[in-house]
């Protein structure tokens, strides 16, 4: 369903928003005050705009109330982050995403009533650790409360061996899927065999996930 988002803020973390959402085929309103990140990103979204979003009044002069969500992506002007979180919640509309540097930045996002607040640099931070640590894990879902998908590579020590002798139902773990290829397989039989580069979807609790972590 085509929706439309206001992207305040076109640095790094902003661009690549405002560049998928309309790659995904969304209608994209991106505001900076800086004119080189509006001519970079002018051809690649519906409208670029040079503006201080700052001001509330030229907001909804933009449409902004009518978007369906907004994100605050300034990252290097605090101050600015906040004020434009507090103009966006005066309006009945949008849905507010707002990006935080420290835990206090993130603690005034909260009272301000941001309905989502993201730390991008930290997630990514931690992505890095956890691939470093674990390198056959492509990606990963932290579902809270400890609970985690993980979408792992089958490595040589793990190919040719079934499904069965990973006993992930001892280790309190389901196989939600496997992908071969373009093929994907669920629900998968104890009896099938892996093959290298086999990806696995796996289902569990962070600590038991790193101890089958050495079968993988």
């Amino acid at each position: 369903m085509k929706r439309t988002f206001a992207i305040i803020g076109l640095g790094a973390f902003g661009g690549t928003v405002a560049r998928e959402l309309a790659r995904l085929g969304h209608d994209v309103l991106g505001i900076d005050s800086d004119t080189g990140r509006i001519n970079d990103i002018a051809d690649s979204i519906t409208q670029a705009v040079v503006a201080d979003a700052r001001d509330e009044k030229l907001l909804r002069d933009l449409g902004v109330a009518e978007c369906d969500a907004a994100v605050v992506a300034i990252g290097e002007d605090i101050e600015a982050n906040i004020l434009i979180t507090l103009n966006l919640k005066n309006m009945n509309r949008p849905l507010v995403w707002a990006k935080a540097l420290t835990h206090n930045h993130h603690r005034i996002l909260q009272k301000l009533g941001a309905d989502h607040i993201v730390h991008p640099e930290h997630d990514m931070g931690l992505r890095l650790a956890h691939r470093l640590t674990y390198p056959e894990v492509v990606d990963y879902i932290n579902l809270g409360h400890d609970l985690f998908t993980v979408e792992v590579r089958v490595s040589p020590r793990l190919a040719g061996h079934d499904v069965a002798a990973l006993e992930l139902a001892q280790r309190k773990i389901r196989l939600l899927l496997l992908k071969r290829g373009r093929d994907v397989i669920t629900p998968v039989p104890d009896t099938l065999n892996f093959a290298l580069d086999d990806q696995l979807v796996l289902l569990g609790a962070l600590g038991d996930l790193r101890k089958i972590s050495t079968l993988l």
